[in-house]
Parts: structure tokens; C-alpha cells; sequence
């Protein structure tokens, strides 16, 4: 209930006093009010130049890879793109080269006999169909599918890497339908075949045939020369995606022409790496643009901006400025800072950056420096002492040493390699009833099948490692198979994984070749990781192998999530360090490390900073909420004591009217007693 004072026995206005009273309380008030929205203001602010920093960071970790990175990205140009379309990595030599696309890889294509239309009846019975060395699918033709139509579904259906087509041919007359057999990949290795066991033709039922001898298209592989002269390389693939003729580039072939030649030349692509660069000064200086509004002063006008002396924002900027400018260590001298590469700092405290001078170092003409040394400028690099060691990545966690790190190596990874327990015989014979083999390769159960014929031992390991290599199971797995001489003239076929470590298995399990192969279904073999440990000025630091990585631990003070490819031999191992890693952060890296940390989510600057306007919040509020009862407690009390006056007012004001009429009464009473 809120209380009024009217003020008829005193004549005051009262409320008016009370409000004035309190007013000094109010005032109070309403500067904590002011503050609390300061306090917001200056989160906001605080929180909009987070993204800035994110954004800046962004712009830092296109410079910090150490893969792909832009520095040795590569232009590829061709004088003829009607040949052949190339696309270069950063694996790619500069450099121009001579080609000549001598065929393309065609797909096997073949036809059969013609029939009157597209339902015309076939044979029934089996038909088996295959590419080259791949498992082959069996097909049934009953009374389900036995037209010429059904069978081209029924093959479209099996997924045996061959489509089926009707197609009209209108020079056989009466019978221009033919079923058309189409591999679904170049090459002569992919050439189709057929194992046609539908039975002979019988009243209206005919048993397709297929003229291989006259194939509608013949497989045929994509050949490709490099260069002119006698010594001229030629390359073959079955695909018209060739990789294999210059390391590092990828060439499309869509035309042949064995009398023209296509030159092709690499170079390095100077555009991306100054776009990268650019965009990093851009971001730096919008960054700062953003700082110097938020710490404006102005004495004329007193105008302050929202950050003006904030210690944490100040903390930041020196962070990163000294992430910028410094020089970064071990590195060549004519490119360890940025201004080497054309980047420097103004009057102003911004960035400025002479692209020409970047530009210059890219294209190899300053002496002493290259677009490796950029990269290493930018990026946290790694530079062993081994070719048997090669620097894969770190992270922001990854500290590294101004000492070079030692990496002492106990086991050097190893592939599954297996040998037949029994010599071959000087020739081998496959057929149908001894041509499948059963085995495990790195995980994946597989069965392959032997083409029929007479071989020699070389002919066989050749034969058994294209049938293993082509089997659509074992994508990205490998093979080599090879012959292992007993001492007295005979051979153990032997079966090698190309990959490393525990992923990489040979199990030989049964099969009908198993014994003219010389297995018996015992040989079985599984690789080794590599195992070894990081040393850190004298610490020892634990490592996992994999394959042929090894990888600092999460946990590590130094080397977390280091990463090293070990390709050393075992006769390279030795008592203590088989090599010593040299590792340098460069300023994106470093820059990425450092802002990383400031935005841990746990210990960051920016959440420290967060949490602790979200504290002065809470607390102003806790006081806004503490005055505001004192408030009402003493608007209350002060009401109280008016009321009580106004109350002790009327009493008196009672008592005086009643004395008043009793003094006026005094002459009348004394005329009575009279």
C-alpha cells in the first residue's frame, strides 16, 4: 500500500520534501544504472573485436599450412588445350616440357549378331562376364529374362563393370537389333570377356554371340611421349587421366595426334601467395582501424572511446605485434621477417605490402632465397637431419625447442611380406579346375581368379599380382608379387603389401590354386609401426607409431602432436638419436599459436575478460538491487514520520480548538455564578 500525506493539518508538501530527501539516494541510483550500461557497452565492444581477432586469424592460417601451401602452389600452361588439359601440385618442377599424345584410352566395346527386335528369345542357361582380371559375375537366363531386352537389364544388374545396350543396325535388314557390350573402364586391361555357357540355338530361342575378333571398339590404352629426342619416354595407362609422366602434374588427354607436340609449362603461381598475404596486411589493419576507434581521446571534446584503457585489449595487441614483427628463428636471414618479403609497418602502426618485392622472390630472381623459405617464414616448418625423417605437421600445442629435437628410433615400420612354403614347378598350367585363390590383404577378404593357360614362373607372379591389384576389394591396397630363389634353382612365389604397419596384412586362406602356387594355408604375415620416442633437451617424450608415422602424444610438453614419417632401414638403427628434427614457427603459425590461446575457452584472455564484465554486471546489479531496498526503506520510513507529524498536527490542533472554545466559554459561566 502506498502511503500518502495530504498536508491539511501542516500545510507542507510533503511528498515534495520526501522526494527531495531522497533524491541524493536516487542519484545513486541512476549512477549505478549508468555504469551497468557502460559495463555492456564496453562488452559488446569487447565481444566485437573477438570476431576481428577471428578474422584475423582466419586470414593467418591460410599462411600457416605447411601442406598445400600457397607459397608453392604451381601454374601449369598448355599451347594446345584441344590435347590435353594439365593441373599441377605443389610436388610439380618448374619447368617446360615437350609432349605428344600419341592414342587415347578407349573403352572395349563389343556386339552380337543381329535379331528381329528387342524381345526376340534367347538361349537359357549361365553367362559369365568379367573385365580383364576382376572377379567374374554369373549371370541365369531362364523363362524370366530370356529376350534380348532382359538379359541387357539382367547384365545392367549385376554390377560387373560391363553395360549392355539394344542398339539398331540398320545395315542387317530384317535383323538390326544387337546387344552392345560396353566396358566401364578404358584401357586393354579392362577388356571385357565372356564365358558364354547359354545353351545352342534351338527353334525360336537363339544363343547370343559376341565377335570379339571384330570388336565394335577395341580396348586400347592412352600412350603418351615425353620429349623428341632418342631417348624420348614413353608412358602408357589405361587412362586418359595419366598421372604418371611428370611428377606432380595430371594430364587430361582428350585428342591424340602422334605428329603434333604440346608444350606444357610449370611455374609458380605467384597469384595466390600474394592474394594470401595481402589479405593478411588487409585483416591486420582492419584490426587495428577497429583498436584505435575503440581507444580514441579526445581532449577538446573529452571524447573517449568504449576501450579506452582496457588492459586486456592492450595485452592482445602487443601479443600479436610481437607475433608480426619479431624475427623468426633459424631461419635464413634474408627471409626470416616480413619485411624481407616486402611486408613492413607504417608511421601509423599498419602494415603496408610491396607485392612486386614477394613477387620477385617467387619467381627465383633473388639469389638466396626461395618459395620454400617463404613457406617456413609463414608456417611451423621442420627441417631433419635424415632423408630417412620427413616433418609431416605440429599444431598450436606443438612447442618444439630452441634446440633440435632428437628422434631415436627402436623399430622401423615394416610391410606383410609372405613366402609359398613349396617351390613352384619350372611350368604352371590354370584351369578351371586350379584357378582361384583365397586370401586376406590388409583386412580385406578377397578371392581372384587366374586367367587359363601355360606359365612360366615370372608370367605367374605377374599374373597373380594383376588379379590381385584389379580386384574392385583391394581399392587403395597393393600388392607386389614376386619369386624368392631356394639356392638350388627353384622359386617360392613371394606376396608383399606396399602398405605399413599392423594395417598391413597377407593371409593366404584356401582356394583351388592354393597348391600349384605353392601354399599350403599356414603363411600368414602382419607388418610392424614404428616405435620410437621424441628427446627434448634431454626429456624424453613419449610417441605413437602408425604405419610409418610417428606422433608426439596429446599430453606432451614439447612435441604434442608432432608428426614424422620415418623411412628409415632397420640397418640404420643405431645406440641413441637416428636423427634431429629442427622445428621453426613462422609468423602465421605463430600468430595462430598465440591466438589460439587467447581464445581458450577455459584459460583465454577473452573469456577471463568475458567473465569478468559478466561478474561486474551481476555485481552492479547486486548493488542496484541493495540500494534500491535502502531506497524504499527509507522512502517508507520518511513517509512514516510524516504521517505521524501531520497525525501529531491534528491532535494538537484538536486540543487547541478545544481550548479555545473553553476560554471563549469563561465570561458565561462566571455571569451564572453570579
Amino acid at each position: 500500500m502506498v502511503i500518502t500525506i495530504d498536508g491539511l493539518n501542516s500545510g507542507l508538501d510533503t511528498d515534495s520534501i520526501v522526494q527531495g530527501l531522497l533524491e541524493i539516494q536516487q542519484a545513486q541510483l541512476d549512477r549505478l544504472e549508468l555504469r551497468k550500461q557502460e559495463v555492456i557497452q564496453e562488452q559488446a565492444a569487447f565481444q566485437t573485436f573477438e570476431t576481428h581477432i577471428i578474422s584475423f586469424r582466419s586470414s593467418a592460417s591460410r599462411l600457416s599450412r605447411i601442406h598445400n601451401n600457397v607459397f608453392e602452389a604451381r601454374s601449369v600452361s598448355v599451347s594446345d588445350e584441344n590435347s590435353l588439359i594439365a593441373v599441377a601440385d605443389s610436388d610439380a618442377v618448374v619447368g617446360s616440357y615437350q609432349l605428344t599424345v600419341n592414342s587415347l584410352a578407349r573403352a572395349h566395346q563389343v556386339a552380337s549378331q543381329g535379331y528381329a527386335d528387342k524381345d526376340s528369345e534367347i538361349s537359357q542357361g549361365t553367362f559369365s562376364i568379367r573385365l580383364g582380371s576382376r572377379p567374374a559375375v554369373d549371370i541365369t537366363v531362364d523363362n524370366t529374362n530370356d529376350t534380348l531386352q532382359s538379359l541387357a537389364d539382367s547384365i545392367n544388374l549385376a554390377q560387373a563393370g560391363v553395360s549392355a545396350s539394344i542398339i539398331k543396325d540398320s545395315s542387317l535388314g530384317a535383323s538390326p537389333y544387337r546387344l552392345l557390350l560396353t566396358s566401364s573402364e578404358t584401357g586393354a586391361d579392362n577388356a571385357i570377356v565372356v564365358d558364354n555357357n547359354l545353351a545352342p540355338s534351338s527353334g525360336g530361342a537363339v544363343q547370343p554371340q559376341f565377335d570379339f575378333a571384330n570388336p565394335v571398339q577395341a580396348a586400347a590404352n592412352a600412350q603418351v611421349t615425353l620429349g623428341s629426342g632418342a631417348g624420348a619416354i614413353v608412358v602408357e595407362d589405361n587412362d586418359n587421366q595419366v598421372d604418371d609422366v611428370i611428377t606432380g602434374i595430371s594430364l587430361n588427354l582428350l585428342q591424340a595426334d602422334a605428329g603434333k607436340q604440346v608444350s606444357v609449362r610449370v611455374a609458380n603461381d605467384t597469384t595466390a601467395a600474394v592474394e594470401a598475404v595481402q589479405d593478411l596486411v588487409d585483416s591486420y589493419n582492419s584490426l587495428r582501424n577497429f583498436v584505435e576507434e575503440q581507444t580514441r581521446y579526445i581532449p577538446e571534446t573529452d571524447d573517449a572511446g568504449l576501450l579506452l584503457g582496457n588492459r586486456a585489449l592492450q595485452t592482445i595487441e602487443a601479443r600479436i605485434q610481437s607475433a608480426l614483427q619479431n624475427v623468426v628463428p633459424g631461419l635464413n636471414s634474408r627471409s626470416n621477417r616480413l619485411s624481407t618479403i616486402g611486408v613492413t609497418v607504417t608511421d601509423t602502426g599498419r602494415l603496408t605490402f610491396n607485392a612486386a618485392r614477394l613477387e620477385s622472390i617467387l619467381a627465383g630472381q633473388e639469389s638466396g632465397v626461395s618459395a620454400g623459405n617463404v613457406r617456413s617464414l609463414f608456417a611451423l616448418d621442420g627441417s631433419p637431419s635424415s632423408p630417412g625423417v620427413k616433418f609431416l605437421l605440429g599444431s598450436t600445442r606443438t612447442i618444439g625447442s630452441e634446440n633440435p629435437i632428437e628422434i631415436d628410433i627402436t623399430q622401423v615400420a615394416e610391410r606383410a611380406q609372405i613366402q609359398a612354403t613349396n617351390t613352384l614347378a619350372a611350368n604352371t598350367v590354370i584351369g578351371a579346375s586350379n584357378n582361384q585363390l583365397d586370401l586376406t590383404l590388409d583386412g580385406a577378404e578377397i578371392t581372384v581368379t587366374l586367367t587359363s593357360g601355360s606359365y612360366t614362373n615370372s608370367e605367374l607372379a605377374a599374373e597373380l599380382e594383376s588379379v590381385i591389384n584389379a580386384h574392385p576389394d583391394v581399392l587403395g591396397r597393393v600388392v607386389s608379387v614376386g619369386l624368392q630363389d631356394d639356392g638350388g634353382g627353384s622359386n617360392h612365389l613371394t606376396i608383399r603389401s606396399d602398405s605399413y604397419g599392423q594395417s598391413s596384412q597377407v593371409t593366404i586362406r584356401s582356394g583351388s590354386a592354393m597348391s600349384d602356387l605353392g601354399f599350403t594355408g599356414v603363411e600368414n604375415e602382419v607388418g610392424k609401426d614404428v616405435q620410437g620416442t621424441f628427446i627434448v633437451d634431454g626429456v624424453v617424450e613419449e610417441a605413437n607409431g602408425s604405419g610409418r608415422l610417428l606422433a608426439g602424444k596429446f599430453d606432451n610438453q614439447y612435441t604434442a602432436d608432432l608428426q614424422v614419417e620415418i623411412s628409415l632401414q632397420a640397418s640404420e638403427l643405431g645406440a641413441g638419436a637416428e636423427a634431429q628434427l629442427t622445428l621453426s614457427r613462422g609468423v602465421a603459425a605463430r600468430l595462430d599459436q598465440e591466438i589460439g590461446q587467447m581464445l581458450d575457452s577455459q584459460r583465454g584472455i577473452f573469456k577471463t575478460n568475458s567473465d569478468r564484465y559478466s561478474t561486474d554486471v551481476e555485481d552492479i546489479e547486486d548493488s542496484i538491487d541493495r540500494q534500491r531496498e535502502i531506497f524504499e526503506q527509507q522512502e517508507a520510513e520518511l513517509l512514516e514520520e510524516f504521517v505521524a507529524l501531520e497525525r501529531t498536527l491534528g491532535e494538537l490542533q484538536a486540543t487547541e480548538s478545544f481550548l479555545t472554545t473553553q476560554l471563549a466559554n469563561l465570561p458565561t459561566l462566571n455571569k451564572k455564578s453570579k
